[in-house]
């Protein structure tokens, strides 16, 4: 259950005006007949409030990694199924949230009701686990603002988890919310989502993930949270790509491909990066840092 000195922050930006801001760009509406969608089971949640969340699983194999995913708030559609279908590829299973009023989940925006949900999202995703005979471990996983909600999640649960990844993290909330488009007046001067405070009492790994153009977060920002973190095993990887909305889709395979060693390692599993990935990363590298 997520704190109520955590939800009493978040409500101070709990506002009709900030949430239509911050998720402007996301769209995860599913035309009828989009491709890669069939490739997908949609998992109905029953959520308090009369709301109905969904759940997008793509399924790999039972004895896999199962990766939890809190979405970008500019997530869209062929985000989502880059990183759906791919990991089903490498064999890890992928379940994404689309937030309640969003995408294919009824029910209003909020960003308190999005923290909340994360818990009745996970034990959904559990209890499916247990129905299908399904027994691999467990990775959290966030992206932009769902990183905030995936470390939140991530610190309570914790002592079920192989690792937490985290890509295009922030932060201090304020410089965020700023950057994001949000009114000065808007937002409050102390911290919201208290990213360092629960990251400092987080043990498991943390994968971080971060474009070095990123212009909400730079990286010297972000590695005042990545300091935080109490596991040696935790890492932080540059990611070559021009902004943190194109990260994943400038990068590609070599993306998909390194969480998928990174995770595997956490479970005592140690993958060969492929010859032809390794020297397209190198590649990658020195075409964008030019």
């Amino acid at each position: 259950m997520v704190a109520v000195e955590t939800l009493e922050k978040i409500a101070s930006i709990d506002k009709p005006e900030i949430c239509a801001r911050l998720f402007q760009d996301m769209d995860l509406q599913t035309p009828e007949g989009a491709p890669g969608i069939e490739e997908c089971t949609l998992l109905e949640i029953p959520a308090p409030g009369n709301a109905k969340l969904t759940a997008r699983i793509f399924e790999g194999n039972p004895g896999d990694p199962h990766i939890i995913y809190f979405p970008a708030e500019y997530e869209n559609l062929s985000t989502l199924l880059l990183l759906g279908q791919g990991f089903k590829k490498l064999g890890f299973t992928f379940a994404s949230l689309d937030y309640r009023g969003t995408g294919l989940s009824t029910g209003k925006l909020s960003l308190s009701d999005i923290f909340k949900d994360a818990d009745t999202f996970y034990a959904a995703v559990k209890t499916w686990m247990k129905d299908t005979g399904r027994e691999g471990g467990l990775v959290i996983m966030g992206r932009s603002l769902g990183s905030a909600i995936a470390l939140d999640l991530a610190e309570r649960n914790e002592k079920e988890l192989l690792c937490l990844i985290m890509e295009s993290a922030f932060n201090l909330s304020r410089d965020f919310l700023l950057r994001k488009g949000i009114a000065e007046n808007l937002v409050p001067e102390g911290p919201v989502f208290e990213n360092r405070k629960k990251m400092s009492g987080f043990t498991k790994p943390v994968l971080f993930i971060h474009s070095p153009r990123d212009q909400i977060q730079t990286l010297t920002e972000v590695e005042w949270l990545v300091v935080e973190s109490r596991s040696k095993a935790t890492q932080f990887q540059i990611a070559p790509s021009g902004t943190r909305e194109d990260l994943a889709t400038q990068v590609g395979d070599i993306y998909l491909e390194f969480v998928h060693q990174y995770v595997n390692l956490r479970r005592g599993v140690r993958p060969k990066l492929r010859k032809h990935l390794r020297k397209g990363f190198k590649k990658t590298q020195k075409k964008q840092v030019i």
